[in-house]
C-alpha cells in the first residue's frame, strides 16, 4: 500500500486564502506523514520552476497538476513528469481562461478544447466535496472519470460502500505553508507496487484498492517453496494451454489441507437426468440441515413425549381403582402383616433441580464473562453476583441432601412393603403418582397443539443468489412416498400416514418401525421443501443448475481458508461470469485469499486482481521443457520470474485474454462501427 496526496497547493492565487509558500513546511509533512508519493495541484495555473524546484528537494515521485475551476465545480488534472512540455502551455491556457478571478470557470467545450486526448490524465473530480462538480454537466468528460474526491472519512467511508459510486479519494487540499500543523488521515493508500501514473490510473478504477489504512490492504505471502507468492485478495493466474496453470494450481492446493478447489468442467452439467439427480440430491440435503435447524423445537419436545405411553398410564389407573375396592372388601379379613404401618404407606417424593443447576450455571457465565464485563457490573454488583453463586450452591446442597434422605427412606420402605405383601393374604394397592399421569396427558395435548403448528404451510426462507431465487416451504406431508423419499430408505408409511392427523398416535406409528431411530422421528411431521427459481420463476434449467452449483460452492467457499478455481469459463458464459462471479469472487477475496487460473478477459480483467501469475512454457535447444512463472501487480509494467527475467504485463494481458494486439483492435474497430 502506498500513502499518497494528490491535491498539495503551493501558490496563493485569487482562489486562495493568501499564504506563503514554505518548503520546509513542505519537507516536514512529507516526512511526518511518510508520504510515498504528492502532486502539486495549484488552482489555474502551474508553475514549471516551483515545480522543478520541489522535485529536487523531494526524495519521493511528485507529479504535475492544476486545480481547475470548470462548470461551478473544482477537477484535478495530473499527469506524469515527463509530459511537461505539452502540459506547460495548456495550463497557460487555463490560467488565461480563470486566473484573474475567483468566479471564472471554464466550460467543458474549453476544457476539451485545451487539452485534447484526456485518457492521458488522471481526472479528479471534487466528488463528495465542495465545490462539487456534477458530472451530468461535463459527460464528455464523466467518461474518463472513475475516482472522485471527497471531503472527509465518514464520506470516503460512504462512498466506498455505495454500489455505482466513483472510487472516492481523501487528500489534504492543504496550502504548504507554515506553521505546519499535522494532516492525519487526509490522505489515501493505494495498492500498488510501481508508482506510475499509468499504476494510480489502474488501482482508482477499483473500490477494493483505495483506503485511509495501510492495515486495510491486501499484502502478499510465499505460497511455494519456489518462492513464488500469491495476494491475500485475489491474485488471477495467466498463461496458454498445457503451460502449467493447472499444475500451480494443484500445488498451492497440496499446501491447504483445509482449501477449497473447483477444478475444470467439475460443475458442468453432462448427462442431464444424472445431473438432476444430483442436482434434487444437493436440494435434499441443504433441506435436511434446515428442517433440523427449523424442527429442533420439535425434536425436543418429541424427545420427551415418545416415552409417554398414555394406554399404560390408563391401564396403572385401572389396577389401581381394582386393587382399592378388592382391599375396602377385604378390609375385615386383615392379618397381621397387612395391619402394619408400613404396609400401605405412600413413597415420598422428590423433585428436580435442573432449575436450579440451570441458575447456577448463568450466574457462573455473568461472573467469568470477560467481554461484556463492563455491562454486567453497571447492573450488577461483582460481590453480590458472588454472593448468589455462594446462596444458589447452599440451596443446592441442601435440597439435593433432601432428595438422597428420601431416596434412602424410600428404598427401605420399599423393602419392607414388599417383605409385608409377599407374607400377606390380603390384596396389597400398587403405587401410582396421580401428578406424573396428569403431566403425561397435558403433555401430550401440548404436544398434539404444535404439532399441527409446526406443518402449517409457510414460507420460512427465501433469499436471492445472483438472478436466483431459493425458496424452502414447510408444509403438510402429502402421502406416505414423500415419508418414505424423507427417509430415504423402501421403508413404508402408509399405515403411519393413516394417522397423521392424529400426531400421539402418529408418533407410536412410528415408535412401531424399528428400523427407524429415534432421532429421525422429527422429520415426519413437516415437509420442508427447499427449491431454486431461475429469474423467471421457474425451475433451474441444466445450464441453470450448474450455474447456480457454480454460485453455491463460492458462497461455502469462505468457511475454508483458500479458494482455487480453475478455468470458470469453460463452464459458464460470459455475462453470468461477470454479472454473477466476478462480485462474488472480489466480496470471497476479503476474508480469504483466491486464485483462478484463466485464459478470459471477463475474469482476468474484469475482476480487478490484486495480483498477477503468469505461466509459460519454453523448449530448450535440447529437446527439454522449462516452466517460468512470472508474477506482479496488475498496474506493475513488467512482470518478474524467480529467476528475474522480466516480461511486459501489457503484452502477457494482450496475448492471454485477446489473443493479441491484432485481434484486440480488430474487436475494439468492430464494436465501433457497430456502435455508429
Amino acid at each position: 500500500m502506498k500513502k499518497i496526496d494528490l491535491h498539495i497547493h503551493t501558490i496563493s492565487t485569487v482562489s486562495d486564502h493568501a499564504f506563503d509558500f514554505s518548503m520546509n513546511a513542505l519537507l516536514q509533512y512529507v516526512n511526518t506523514a511518510k508520504l510515498d508519493a504528492i502532486a502539486i495541484t495549484n488552482h489555474n495555473i502551474f508553475d514549471v520552476e516551483q515545480f522543478e524546484q520541489i522535485t529536487k528537494e523531494l526524495s519521493i515521485p511528485v507529479f504535475p497538476g492544476i486545480e481547475i475551476d470548470i462548470e461551478n465545480g473544482h477537477l484535478l488534472v495530473i499527469t506524469e513528469k515527463s509530459d511537461l512540455e505539452d502540459f506547460i502551455p495548456k495550463c497557460q491556457q487555463i490560467h488565461r481562461f480563470n486566473g484573474g478571478s475567483s468566479t471564472s470557470f471554464v466550460t467543458e467545450e474549453q476544457f476539451i478544447s485545451v487539452f485534447g486526448k484526456l485518457n492521458k490524465y488522471l481526472l479528479i473530480p471534487h466528488y463528495d466535496k465542495d465545490p462539487k462538480l456534477s458530472l451530468s454537466r461535463v459527460s464528455e468528460i464523466a467518461k474518463f472519470v472513475t475516482c472522485g474526491e471527497v471531503s472527509s472519512l465518514k464520506k470516503f467511508l460512504s462512498q466506498k460502500k455505495r454500489d455505482n459510486a466513483l472510487v472516492p479519494v481523501l487528500f489534504s487540499d492543504w496550502r504548504a505553508s507554515e506553521p505546519f500543523s499535522e494532516l492525519d488521515g487526509r490522505q489515501t493508500y493505494i495498492d500498488i507496487e510501481e508508482i506510475t501514473l499509468t499504476a494510480l490510473k489502474y488501482s482508482l478504477i477499483d473500490c477494493e484498492k483505495v483506503s485511509i489504512s495501510s492495515e486495510d490492504g491486501h499484502t502478499l505471502f510465499q505460497v511455494l517453496d519456489n518462492g513464488l507468492k500469491i495476494s491475500t485478495g485475489l491474485t488471477v493466474v495467466l498463461g496458454k494451454r498445457s503451460s502449467g496453470k493447472t499444475y500451480t494450481l494443484n500445488q498451492i492446493a497440496e499446501q491447504f489441507t483445509d482449501g477449497k478447489y473447483i477444478e475444470q468442467f467439475s460443475l458442468l452439467s453432462r448427462d442431464n437426468s444424472t445431473d438432476q439427480e444430483s442436482f434434487n440430491a444437493t436440494l435434499r440435503n441443504r433441506g435436511d440441515c434446515l428442517a433440523e435447524k427449523y424442527l429442533s423445537p420439535l425434536k425436543a419436545v418429541l424427545d420427551d413425549v415418545r416415552l409417554i405411553d398414555l394406554e399404560q398410564d390408563n391401564k396403572d389407573i385401572d389396577d389401581y381403582l381394582k386393587a382399592l375396592k378388592k382391599a375396602a372388601t377385604e378390609a375385615s379379613r386383615q392379618d397381621i402383616f397387612s395391619r402394619a404401618a408400613l404396609y400401605q404407606e405412600s413413597l415420598y417424593s422428590t423433585k428436580e433441580l435442573s432449575t436450579l443447576v440451570n441458575l447456577i450455571d448463568a450466574v457462573d457465565a455473568l461472573i467469568k464473562n470477560s467481554e461484556y464485563q463492563d455491562i454486567i457490573q453497571r447492573h450488577i454488583e461483582p460481590t453480590a453476583l458472588r454472593s448468589l453463586a455462594i446462596d444458589l450452591r447452599k440451596k443446592y446442597i441442601k435440597e439435593q441432601t433432601e432428595i438422597l434422605q428420601k431416596r434412602y427412606v424410600n428404598d427401605i420402605v420399599t423393602s419392607i412393603k414388599n417383605e409385608l405383601q409377599v407374607r400377606s393374604s390380603t390384596t396389597p394397592i400398587p403405587d401410582i403418582d396421580f401428578y406424573t399421569i396428569l403431566m403425561n396427558k397435558s403433555k401430550v395435548s401440548r404436544f398434539e397443539e404444535i404439532a399441527k403448528l409446526v406443518k402449517k404451510e409457510r414460507i420460512i426462507e427465501q433469499r436471492n443468489l445472483y438472478s436466483y431465487r431459493i425458496i424452502a416451504k414447510v408444509e403438510p406431508f402429502s402421502g406416505a412416498r414423500e415419508m418414505q423419499k424423507v427417509s430415504r430408505t423402501r421403508m413404508t408409511f402408509s399405515d403411519a400416514f393413516g394417522q397423521y392427523e392424529n400426531p400421539y398416535q402418529f408418533l407410536k406409528l412410528l415408535k412401531g418401525k424399528e428400523d427407524l431411530p429415534t432421532s429421525e422421528y422429527y422429520k415426519f411431521f413437516a415437509h420442508i421443501t427447499y427449491n431454486v427459481l431461475n429469474q423467471y420463476g421457474t425451475q433451474a434449467s441444466g445450464g441453470e443448475r450448474s450455474e447456480y452449483n457454480l454460485l453455491q460452492e463460492l458462497t461455502d467457499a469462505t468457511r475454508s481458508d483458500i479458494l482455487l478455481l480453475d478455468e470458470p469459463e469453460s463452464s459458464f458464459d460470459n455475462l453470468f461470469l461477470k454479472d454473477g462471479v466476478d462480485t462474488l469472487l472480489k466480496e470471497i477475496s476479503q476474508h480469504i485469499p483466491v486464485v483462478i487460473a484463466t485464459h478470459n478477459n471477463t475474469i482476468g480483467v474484469s475482476v480487478h486482481p490484486d495480483y498477477i501469475i503468469y505461466t509459460s512454457k519454453e523448449i530448450l535447444s535440447d529437446g527439454s521443457v522449462k516452466y517460468h512463472i512470472y508474477s506482479g501487480h496488475p498496474s506493475s509494467a513488467e512482470l518478474i520470474d524467480l529467476e528475474g527475467n522480466k516480461i511486459s504485463r501489457r503484452d502477457v494481458l494482450l496475448n492471454c485474454l485477446e489473443a493479441g494486439e491484432p485481434a484486440y483492435i480488430d474487436r475494439r474497430t468492430s464494436y465501433e462501427i457497430l456502435n455508429n
